[in-house]
C-alpha cells in the first residue's frame, strides 16, 4: 500500500484568505457592541434582564473574535465541533449558577428586600457596642424597693 505525501500547502491554498475589508467590518462591529454595552449600562432594566443583555452582548462579541480573527470562520471540522462544545459548557454552567441563585431562600440572597432591613444574628464583633441604654437595663438602687402594699418576695426565687 502506498500513501502519497500530504503536502501541508494544498490544504492551505484550499482555504479562502479575506481580505483585511472583513477584519475592518469586525472591529467596526466590536466597537460598535462596546457603545451598546455602555450606553445601556446606564439604562435601569429590570433585574434578571440586565444581567441577560450584557451576557448576549459579551458572548456576541466573543463570537465575532473566535469567528474572524482566530479564523475559525474558514476553518472547518474538529475546530467548529470544539468550539460548540465548550459554548454548551459555559451555557450549562452560568445557567447553573443562576438557577442556583434564584431557587434559595430569600433570607440568604444578599441585598434583596428584607434582608437590608435586618440585624445580623448574634453579636457583631467588628463594631463595639457600649453599654445598653438606661431604659433597656434593670432597675437597681432605690428603683428596686417594692411599693408600698405589694407582696415582698424572698430572695433567690
Amino acid at each position: 500500500m502506498t500513501t502519497l505525501p500530504r503536502n501541508s500547502t494544498s490544504e492551505h491554498d484550499r482555504m479562502e484568505h479575506a481580505g483585511a475589508g472583513r477584519y475592518w467590518i469586525v472591529w467596526a462591529l466590536l466597537l460598535l457592541g462596546t457603545l451598546v454595552t455602555l450606553l445601556l449600562s446606564r439604562v435601569h432594566l429590570p433585574s434578571p434582564f440586565h444581567l441577560l443583555v450584557a451576557l448576549f452582548i459579551a458572548c456576541a462579541k466573543s463570537a465575532l473574535v473566535v469567528l474572524f480573527f482566530m479564523h475559525l470562520w474558514d476553518h472547518g471540522g474538529a475546530n467548529r465541533l470544539v468550539f460548540a462544545t465548550s459554548l454548551i459548557f459555559v451555557v450549562l454552567l452560568i445557567g447553573l449558577i443562576v438557577l442556583d441563585n434564584a431557587s434559595r431562600f430569600a433570607l440568604t440572597n444578599p441585598g434583596h428586600g428584607r434582608t437590608l432591613d435586618m440585624e445580623p444574628p448574634g453579636p457583631d464583633i467588628l463594631t463595639p457596642r457600649g453599654p445598653p441604654e438606661p431604659a433597656a437595663r434593670p432597675p437597681s438602687g432605690p428603683e428596686m424597693q417594692p411599693e408600698p402594699g405589694a407582696p415582698v418576695r424572698p430572695p433567690g426565687r
